[in-house]
């Protein structure tokens, strides 16, 4: 008994030297610093960026140009008129400028389809930002609930180990006064040391939660905590419709998006098709000074414009290939939006399936667990007074410890199922 003290003490100690971890605080440390959280949160930045009006092509561009050029000649020229001139350091500066600015003005509506475009890419980055969100969250959620089973296993265990103790201290009073056999001193020793091993079993099963829980939060690997003793179960949701799931889902809304940008892309390839229009002006400066030659000195400066026009009439059938490839582009996203929505209802009804299995095997674990108590109380007093044998009172013990440990699972498997449920049903970030 004293043995069982003291391993229960270092035990305790080991526990107060970790760091308290509640759910909250997970899923917090999860959505700050996991690294799917920010790579998604990267791409729906990189989406919102790219849409402007700019990329898609209705802002002219306009530019700065300038340049110096200078040169030092050794020149001999010989002029018609008999007339010769040496020059050994014949200087020749030119300066020049010019702003220009160049717009298309039409492209065959293609920047109107581009602009469409690029709100739904900026729209499905945003959900699948989000979709990331509930993912993570509904990881942490499994994870931290499956190390919540481990520890309260572990419990369950400790909970055998203080039994089996228990009968081992009452077998060897009856051994020494001579009321029972040394052979029940010895069950309960065997059975004790059998809960040990399997407690540093479940230490270890506890530990690869730890590491799991670690890499979902970007945190420690080797960090070890003290979780919640139990979680909220809801034992009450109500399915939701078919239609409804479809508006509100975010990985159909993603697939949707996608094929209507696919459906976009081929009126934006078709425009290719059609006359372009762009003007385009400039304002240029132009200065020069020679010390040889005809001109010493000379200026420009002013404005210019001017309109182009363009036509493609035949270029070898690449357009009309590009607009079908475009048109069986859509037709595939289509179809993966059509197999998006039965995937995903198929995978609701499923769920929703489980955790109604889930919530009953929960209720009958809740009825069972008070049988199995009583029945122990019972044989523990029957064993005392000398009428239960031993056989029995451990019959007991076990029932007991195998009945604590299926009303975990069956909390932790409730947990699970109605998270899967409420990630479908994008309600576990509002």
């Amino acid at each position: 008994m004293n043995k069982f003290l003291i391993i229960f003490l270092f035990a305790t100690i080991g526990v107060k030297a970790q760091e308290r971890l509640t759910l909250e605080d997970a899923i917090q440390n999860a959505l700050q610093y996991n690294y799917d959280v920010r790579i998604a949160k990267a791409a729906a930045r990189q989406a919102a960026v790219n849409n402007t009006l700019g990329n898609a092509g209705f802002s002219p561009s306009v530019g700065l140009n300038g340049g110096v050029t200078a040169s030092n000649y050794n020149t001999h020229n010989e002029l018609v008129n008999g007339t010769v001139q040496d020059n050994p350091h014949a200087r020749t500066i030119n300066v020049n400028g010019s702003a220009a600015l160049n717009w298309t003005l039409f492209d065959g509506g293609r920047m109107f389809i581009v602009k469409k475009q690029l709100n739904e890419l900026d729209k499905i980055g945003e959900q699948q930002f989000k979709a990331q969100l509930q993912n993570t969250v509904s990881r942490i959620i499994q994870v931290y609930a499956q190390a919540v089973l481990q520890q309260r296993q572990l419990l369950a265990i400790d909970t055998a180990l203080v039994l089996a103790v228990t009968r081992m201290n009452i077998s060897k009073v009856k051994y020494d006064n001579g009321s029972a056999p040394k052979v029940d001193y010895l069950q309960a020793r065997v059975d004790y040391n059998g809960r040990r091993a399997d407690s540093l079993t479940q230490q270890a099963l506890l530990t690869q939660s730890f590491d799991t829980l670690n890499v979902l939060m970007g945190a420690d690997i080797y960090n070890t905590y003290v979780l919640d003793d139990s979680l909220p179960l809801n034992t009450k949701l109500e399915p939701m419709d078919k239609e409804a799931l479809q508006d509100i889902n975010y990985t159909i809304d993603v697939a949707r998006r996608n094929a209507r940008v696919s459906r976009l892309n081929v009126g934006a390839t078709r425009a290719y098709q059609y006359p372009w229009l762009a003007v385009n002006g400039a304002y240029n400066y132009s200065r020069t000074k020679s010390d040889a030659g005809f001109s010493f000195f000379s200026r420009s400066y002013g404005p210019n414009a001017g309109a182009n026009i363009s036509m493609p009439l035949f270029q070898g059938g690449n357009l009309r290939r590009q607009v079908k490839i475009a048109s069986l582009q859509a037709t595939r996203d289509e179809l993966l939006y059509e197999k998006q929505i039965s995937s995903t209802t198929n995978k609701y009804r499923n769920a929703w399936r489980s955790y109604q299995v889930a919530v009953a095997a929960y209720r009958l674990q809740l009825e069972n667990i008070q049988y199995a108590k009583e029945n122990l109380d019972v044989q523990l007093a029957r064993f005392r007074v000398g009428i239960a044998t031993t056989i029995e009172t451990r019959q007991a013990e076990n029932d007991y410890v195998t009945a604590l440990e299926a009303l975990y699972t069956a909390a932790f498997n409730l947990k699970v199922n109605e998270t899967i449920v409420l990630e479908l049903e994008n309600k576990l970030i509002q």
